[in-house]
């Protein structure tokens, strides 16, 4: 299970937001961009996963998005939370949502034409920056 996922795409950080958005709103997803290349990506009631734990998962996840040096963009996604409210079973949720989201991201970037590589982080290693509290 992954930490994060990270894609590497022609084209500009504006063209994979919007296939972002495109691809993941049809997954249930919700966005809000702090700005244009780092955002948040959400589905679930964060509310619901504090009362009813396992039963109600909250999915958040950074999106981190950045021109890469052969003029195309990174799409770096991370865990936004550690999945601990819904116990362990939470936490395993939330990563393998993070791996289902990969395969989604990459077969929509693939069909677009777009896709230049998936990049993985060293083992052991997320490979993303932790989110501060």
């Amino acid at each position: 299970m992954a930490d994060s996922v990270k894609l590497q795409m022609t084209g500009s950080p504006d063209q994979a937001r919007s296939l972002l958005e495109q691809t993941l709103q049809a997954e249930g997803f919700r966005f809000t961009w702090e700005n244009g290349g780092k955002g948040i990506l959400e589905k679930g009631s964060r509310t619901k996963a504090m009362l009813l734990g396992a039963f109600a998962i909250h999915y958040k996840y950074v999106v981190l998005l950045y021109p890469d040096q052969n003029g195309g963009t990174v799409i770096d996604l991370g865990l936004g939370a550690t999945g601990l409210v819904g116990g362990a079973a939470g936490v395993v949720k939330i990563r393998r949502k993070l791996d289902q989201i990969g395969v989604v991201l990459t077969n929509a970037l693939q069909s677009a034409g777009v896709l230049v590589a998936s990049i993985s982080p060293p083992q052991g290693t997320s490979g993303h920056p932790q989110k501060g509290r």
